[in-house]
């Protein structure tokens, strides 16, 4: 199978962004009217340049999964994949739920913790585990519709998803309500999907890359702004909408970072640096401990950074803490055999 190196540059890009908001989650959820406006705004600047992180992430498993022609039994595949997050995903569960009864944040109990795994409820960053074990799911079905259409049939289900997804989401933001149609097939994260097999199966026009690109501007410029404007229209209370996965903003956000990626920065590049092979290969392992990191050494490190510098500055300081300290972690339990199934 044929290795795209921008997709690896594209995973580092997606992990470092969804640390990024995290760690600056905080900073946007301050009310504007009653916190200094310029404390906001560095908030809101790198929330808006990291919104495309889950979108790329799932764009890379589609370009991946659906782009390979090998033949594998659904059992075989299915067993494959899925073992490579599911055990991931329950060992994790149990770590941070753990976590969560020692710090008191809740009383532990087998059934409790049985409810909230099923609920996705235990830890907030693993819903995304959740989706992709989904995802995986009905790949060798989607394989079977990508091989057998031509490009206008994918581009007529990427049309239906941006109707239903994305105006049908726009829709209940503006009026509160939206069409009522079955169209469950086309919609959420599976349009993503089929996007990311779609951008690396059919070459963009130099023309629709430049479009892309333009796109993304304006996409970085409307949920920077749309979202400041809704929050103050919300009497300080964050519009979230535009920072949503399936905004117009996001999703032109999303498009215009995989072409930049996969066809100005990258495109020539036939290699990539050892250490940065490594840190796009241990991306779901540092994605699955930062929160940890973050959580339990907050008093010690990032919270000490917070108070004695600006979050313009403290924003990437920490992200890159959190980074490197996620990173060492992910390294030692990938060296110890019993444990490296905890980090896929």
């Amino acid at each position: 199978m044929t290795r795209f190196y921008y997709l690896d540059y594209l995973r580092i890009y997606a992990t470092i962004a969804v640390i990024t908001i995290h760690v600056s989650a905080s900073i946007v959820s301050a009310n504007p009217l009653e916190t200094d406006l310029f404390r906001w705004f560095s908030g809101n600047f790198y929330e808006t340049f990291a919104r495309a992180s889950v979108p790329i992430f799932v764009m890379i498993s589609g370009a991946l999964l659906l782009n390979d022609n090998r033949s594998l039994p659904i059992l075989q595949f299915l067993k494959k994949r899925i073992s490579k997050v599911f055990i991931p995903l329950v060992i994790w569960s149990i770590i941070y739920y753990l976590a969560g009864a020692f710090s008191n944040k809740y009383v532990f109990s087998f059934n409790d913790f049985i409810v909230k795994f099923f609920n996705g409820n235990i830890i907030y960053h693993l819903w995304f585990m959740y989706t992709i074990v989904g995802l995986y799911l009905i790949t060798p079905l989607v394989k079977i519709l990508v091989r057998n259409s031509n490009k206008k049939d994918v581009e007529y289900f990427l049309g239906l998803w941006i109707f239903t997804s994305v105006v049908g989401k726009f829709m209940i933001y503006l009026f509160g309500f939206s069409l009522k149609m079955e169209l469950f097939f086309v919609t959420n994260y599976v349009g993503y999907f089929i996007l990311g097999y779609y951008l690396v199966n059919y070459q963009l026009s130099k023309k629709n890359i430049i479009i892309s690109q333009i796109s993304m501007v304006f996409g970085l410029l409307g949920t920077f702004f749309l979202t400041y404007f809704g929050t103050i229209n919300n009497g300080g209370m964050l519009d979230q909408y535009w920072y949503e996965y399936h905004s117009f903003t996001v999703v032109m956000i999303s498009i215009g970072i995989f072409t930049l990626f996969k066809d100005i920065l990258f495109k020539s590049k036939i290699d990539i640096n050892s250490k940065l092979s490594w840190f796009s290969q241990s991306s779901f392992g540092i994605y699955l401990v930062h929160v940890m990191v973050l959580n339990y050494l907050y008093s010690l490190i990032f919270g000490k950074i917070w108070n004695n510098i600006h979050p313009f500055i403290a924003i990437p300081v920490n992200v890159a803490l959190a980074i490197i300290i996620s990173s060492i972690i992910t390294f030692i339990i990938q060296k110890i055999p019993l444990l490296k199934k905890v980090m896929p």
